[in-house]
């Protein structure tokens, strides 16, 4: 088939949608199909995508610096009515849709990209040769669900959806909508309507509370399926204790990344190193690892420890919460740190791709969040990174949501209810133990390997979006 896929981002762009939809793309490519990916000009943050060229035709799609494109011709290359669609399946054809750039920076400039960007699909769309036989929507930007219906009816094909984040639920749960209210409603009625009609082959998200909560827009009759997203490599053979040396088979000493990388940024050895890595956006919840900060500050600052236990006194062991990010919110993270030095917190930015998995590993528990209202709006892959390397996850939100059930499933971490800060304080006392995260730390790494394996889910994703209309 001729499937075409309709999604803001791309690689280069490091937007996670267009990473995930690469490795979906790669598995639909080597199953012989011919794939079209329709993405905007202009980078994940509003810069251009860089230039770049794919081959295409015999030829080479050469995307410039102002993010338009042009088709240069090398000597086999096809006639100029015919350019577009490439002569073989080996690589997709990678078309960059000249949109606005604002980037995410203001709402009025994130809405002018949308804009733009449609504008750009719906000429595509409709000008394509040969036809699509299937248009298959992401959801950045919200709605392309509309098109890939009306465009797939209109040149005689079938539609698709890959659902990433849901809406209007998502706007609901950022307060931007009021939930029944007309504009709710009258949303509500585009999703449905966009998933709708007997030329949908599929509707496939990212986790089964979503899937549950998609079921109202997709009506009765039409399966929603899911596959959790991928993270990196997982290591799942071994188990990295980076507060010791390691040996090599003639009794050579060397240091572990992860140590090195501790080392470097100067945690001991025998604090309890606490991360929270990744966004920090108003779907997440802070202020419970705020206040048990506050909670083990004061615990810690207390003295007559001689007489306590052994269990007592790692307990009152030094602990360092260590946020790498940005996000909406990344304020109140370095307002807090600010007001309060006792508690051990700080904040840097993102770490380097390169560097992922010593960064992770580098902490001894991972943080995840997840406000109530959220669940099932979309499900953060933050968990598949965390697994990957092997290291036990703290998830603070509901036990319906996609990451709760991951984490009890595997016994790969904890689950803490919103609000319970003393809940959250014992998984915390917990998790001191390096047995403890150790059987955590390889479950986590188990179930990663099994159920968040890059190579199987892209594969399933490709299945379930190729599959023939029943």
């Amino acid at each position: 088939m001729h499937l075409v896929f309709l999604n803001q981002y791309y690689p280069p762009d490091a937007a996670p949608t267009g990473v995930m939809l690469e490795g979906v793309v790669g598995c639909l490519v080597k199953d012989g199909h011919e794939v079209t990916v329709l993405c905007a000009s202009g980078g994940y943050a509003g810069a251009p995508a860089g230039r770049e060229e794919l081959a295409v035709s015999g030829g080479r799609l050469a995307v410039g610096e102002d993010g338009t494109g042009d088709l240069a011709e090398e000597p086999d290359s096809q006639p100029t009515a015919n350019r577009q669609q490439p002569t073989d399946s080996s690589q997709p054809l990678i078309l960059r849709i000249g949109a606005t750039r604002f980037g995410r920076k203001s709402f009025s400039g994130k809405l002018a990209d949308y804009a733009s960007y449609y504008a750009g699909v719906k000429w595509k769309l409709m000008t394509m040769q040969p036809r699509p036989d299937r248009v298959i929507a992401l959801t950045t930007p919200p709605y392309l669900s509309i098109l890939a219906r009306a465009f797939s009816k209109l040149r005689g094909g079938e539609h698709a959806h890959w659902v990433m984040d849901l809406y209007p639920d998502v706007m609901v749960a950022h307060g931007m909508l009021k939930e029944g209210g007309m504009a709710h409603r009258l949303l509500a009625l585009f999703a449905r309507w966009g998933f709708g009609g007997k030329r949908c082959a599929a509707v496939v998200t990212l986790g089964p509370d979503m899937a549950d909560r998609l079921g109202a827009h997709v009506g009765a009759g039409r399966k929603v399926e899911w596959v959790p997203l991928w993270g990196g490599e997982v290591i799942s053979d071994q188990w990295t204790v980076i507060s010791e040396d390691s040996c090599t088979g003639d009794g050579v000493k060397i240091e572990t990344a992860a140590a090195a990388l501790r080392r470097e940024r100067r945690w001991g050895a025998d604090e309890l190193v606490v991360m929270y890595s990744g966004n920090m956006g108003r779907g997440h919840r802070l202020g419970e690892i705020f206040a048990a900060a506050k909670v083990l500050a004061e615990r810690n600052g207390l003295e007559d420890t001689a007489e306590l236990d052994s269990t007592a006194r790692r307990n009152r062991a030094a602990t360092r919460f260590v946020f790498f990010g940005g996000g909406k919110r990344k304020g109140e993270v370095s307002e807090f740190a600010a007001n309060h030095p006792e508690c051990g917190v700080e904040l840097h930015d993102y770490s380097s791709a390169d560097k992922l998995r010593e960064h992770l590993q580098s902490a001894d528990l991972q943080l995840a969040s997840l406000d109530g209202n959220w669940t099932g709006t979309m499900v953060p892959s933050k968990l598949q990174g965390i697994f990957g390397v092997g290291r036990p996850a703290i998830f603070i939100g509901s036990r319906e949501s996609s990451i709760a059930k991951w984490i009890l499933g595997s016994g790969g971490g904890w689950v803490v209810e919103p609000g319970d800060v003393q809940g959250l304080v014992a998984a915390i006392d917990e998790g001191r133990d390096p047995g403890v995260r150790r059987v955590r730390g390889e479950a986590a790494a188990a179930f990663a390997a099994k159920h968040f394996s890059k190579e199987i889910n892209s594969a399933r994703v490709a299945r379930l979006l190729r599959k023939i209309r029943s």
